[in-house]
């Protein structure tokens, strides 16, 4: 028996069609889409920024991640009632839809809370139409108030009727008349000529009712009331066919048309021309890093960048500060001058990396080109192995708890967060039996698919039991997580990709460079080796004082920089204030006089203060004046201080029980000053006994024979009238004991 050659034909192609669908990739779980915030009321310069940021998004090349091809305008930021009577500024954004937009992507009005006004005009402009359980949509009028008489004008009532023909649902025609002409008599019937599909129709209109079978014996519609404006909430809004579904949140609609958990979040350029800068994070995740990440976003906004490039080669198990960044990186995407951060992981992210990057606006990862063996070392993040082997379980839980927080207001997905830090648990990828909307995915547990199977099917298996979930480049992507793979491994391969001008590199200030400095392990050495030096020449030769000052600065900058305080300007500012304190203490209380303590402790305390005030280098004039306008508040104040402490050294003593708390010079006290040794008088007080005149605090004033010497006790208070013996004198300083 022969087979007919053009049978043949048509079976080869049909098998060869049904070979490539086989060997076609799985589907992803993020197809490329945008949230549109549309502010209430609608106005024209609202509008406008509209426009050149969806025109940035639908116009990126075909290869572009960024370039979305479902647009879903939200018409209720933060949730609440929208309603605009301007209708030029309605119509500006109407006319932008219908003949921009739509020709370039699919698009979707989301409706999450009362709708009405002219605000629905560009709502019915978009081709679908998404509503939340909660929300209802009509009363279009001018003023926002539903009258019992046709609202709008002809030429507003046919630019309605164009704009339901333009998207292909011009048979809403009626149930849209009744969102502003309270007149409209609305039945739903069939028509003479096609009594197989039934349409709705307007009873009060003659020619209308004409076409259709029995019109006159039809009963209301439930939820729409004859004699009122129309007003629909999301029940009705399905039944009459403007409604294509419902969702309550962001997250709902992404998943119905399968969009990337980026597509959540509003994009910080909002179309403003990419100013990129980069930065690299090279180290475990401490509060070093926080206050260092902090100066980078804030030099950033000084030179008025908007993205910043964050290349990650960082882990660590500090969870906590990591959250801290995250919630850092996501202020720095709101507010006036908000900026875009986009987190690059080249390498690897695990633990404490992951937290980081998931508070980006958006994660890209690299994935190589296979070398000659075909290999091909993708990126990975998501790796929390080694925090779960060090950790106690009070802590992991609180932890997973705040970072699938900070998943959900990211928008990714929960579930697999669960995953990276449970093994116990089998997640699967599913999709729906039946969908009349996308091709959309959704994750779950084995046991939540098993208790759901009459709905969906199982795609593909995520993660198996009994081990952790960490993710390659192609999963990160394939999954949601990260928005594109890319082959190189510096910020270059991004900004090529995405056809920005090359990054920048940012400033964080001195501090961090500072800090780099002395971690290089020669200069470690040398400053231990300056340290010790110093502390052995201090005890060899008691007295000399600058080299334990040098000795104790090296050790707290070695300390400082190789601690996780290490780049904070505030730990750095307040050791050394503190050993300005100490310093000064050792000038007052035990080597009176003014010398090298008291020097460089008064210099380690303004360099504390100082350092509270400047996070870097000035570089323009306009920085260095703020500067000194800093530094100044801090020498008046010293200034100030000398002044208050002669003043309170001349009157103290004349001030009724003042006089107790100052120490009489010999003068004061009625005793010649040339009875006080010199050094080589002193010297031959080694020894002697004698009588305290005044209390040693430690300071103080003894009495040797006729004589009277200016001494300090060896260490703490000694009262007036005590027998002390001298144990060591230095030059003119004496030292005496009680005894």
């Amino acid at each position: 028996m022969s087979i007919p050659v053009r049978h043949t034909a048509r079976s080869l192609a049909v098998a060869l069609a049904w070979m490539l669908l086989s060997l076609s990739p799985a589907y992803g779980q993020n197809n490329e889409g945008m949230f549109v915030t549309v502010q209430n009321p609608i106005t024209t310069e609202g509008v406008n920024r509209i426009k050149t940021f969806v025109n940035q998004r639908i116009g990126a090349g075909a290869g572009n991640p960024e370039r979305a091809t479902t647009v879903i305008f939200d018409f209720n930021p933060d949730g609440k009632p929208a309603a605009t009577p301007d209708f030029g500024a309605c119509l500006s954004l109407q006319d932008y839809i219908l003949n921009t937009v739509n020709g370039s992507c699919l698009t979707v009005a989301y409706v999450h809370a009362n709708t009405s006004g002219h605000t629905v005009l560009p709502v019915l402009a978009c081709r679908e139409l998404v509503m939340s359980s909660s929300a209802a949509v009509g009363q279009i009028t001018d003023d926002g108030n539903p009258p019992l008489v046709p609202a709008l004008n002809a030429s507003k009532e046919t630019i309605y009727r164009e704009t339901l023909q333009a998207v292909g649902r011009i048979g809403q025609a009626a149930v849209v008349k009744k969102m502003y002409d309270a007149n409209v008599k609305l039945r739903k019937g069939f028509p003479k000529a096609d009594p197989q599909n039934a349409v709705f129709f307007d009873a009060n209109n003659p020619a209308e009712a004409a076409k259709i079978a029995n019109a006159d014996d039809l009963k209301p519609i439930e939820g729409v009331q004859d004699g009122q404006i129309g007003f629909y909430a999301n029940r009705y809004a399905k039944d009459l066919g403007l409604c294509k579904a419902t969702a309550d949140n962001r997250e709902a609609v992404a998943q119905l048309y399968g969009l990337s958990p980026s597509s959540l979040r509003d994009d910080p350029l909002e179309g403003r021309t990419p100013d990129v800068y980069r930065w690299s994070l090279k180290k475990d995740i401490d509060g070093s890093i926080r206050e260092s990440l902090s100066r980078v976003i804030r030099d950033v906004k000084q030179k008025g960048g908007n993205v910043l490039i964050l290349t990650l080669n960082v882990g660590g198990n500090d969870l906590v500060t990591a959250r801290n960044i995250a919630d850092d990186l996501r202020a720095a995407q709101t507010g006036d001058d908000k900026i875009k951060i986009i987190a690059f992981i080249p390498e690897l992210a695990p633990s404490a990396g992951t937290v980081v990057a998931l508070g980006c606006s958006e994660i890209y990862m690299t994935k190589p080109k296979p070398d000659a063996m075909g290999d091909a070392k993708e990126a990975e993040i998501g790796d929390f192995s080694g925090y779960l082997k060090s950790a106690r379980q009070a802590d992991i839980d609180a932890n997973l708890s705040s970072i699938r927080d900070l998943a959900k207001n990211q928008g990714y997905p929960e579930l697999l967060i669960d995953g990276m830090f449970k093994p116990e648990i089998e997640i699967l990828r599913v999709k729906p039996i039946a969908n009349n909307i996308a091709n959309q995915r959704r994750f779950m547990t084995r046991e939540q698919f098993n208790l759901n199977k009459d709905e969906w099917v199982e795609d593909k298996v995520v993660k198996s039991k009994d081990q952790l979930l960490k993710l390659n480049t192609t999963q990160a992507v394939e999954y949601g997580i990260a928005r594109a793979s890319v082959e190189g491994n510096t910020d270059k391969s991004i900004t090529t990709m995405l056809g920005w001008p090359d990054a920048k590199s940012s400033d964080p200030g001195w501090l961090d460079k500072f800090a780099d400095f002395l971690r290089n392990p020669v200069v470690a050495v040398l400053l231990v080796v300056i340290g010790f030096t110093g502390l052995i020449l201090e005890l060899k030769v008691p007295g000399l004082t600058v080299p334990g000052i040098i000795a104790a600065m090296c050790f707290l900058l070695v300390f400082w920089a190789h601690s996780k305080f290490s780049g904070q300007t505030f730990a750095l500012a307040l050791l050394l204030f503190l050993l300005g304190l100490v310093l000064v203490g050792i000038e007052i209380f035990v080597l009176p006089g003014f010398g090298a303590c008291g020097i460089f402790g008064i210099m380690c305390m303004l360099g504390g203060l100082g350092l509270v005030t400047l996070d870097k280098v000035p570089q323009t004039g306009g920085e260095w004046g703020k500067l000194g306008e800093k530094v100044s508040l801090y020498m008046f104040a010293m200034m100030g201080a000398f002044v208050l402490a002669f003043t309170v050294a001349r009157y103290l003593p004349k001030v009724p029980g003042g006089n107790r708390l100052v120490l009489n010079t010999p003068s004061e006290l009625g005793v010649p000053s040339d009875n006080l040794p010199g050094a080589a008088d002193a010297a031959e007080l080694l020894g002697a006994i004698g009588t305290t005149n005044t209390p040693l605090r430690p300071a103080g004033m003894v009495k040797f024979g006729d004589k009277f010497v200016d001494v300090v006790s060896d260490g703490g208070f000694i009262p007036a009238g005590t027998r002390v013996q001298v144990i060591q004198v230095e030059g003119t300083r004496i030292v005496v004991k009680e005894v």
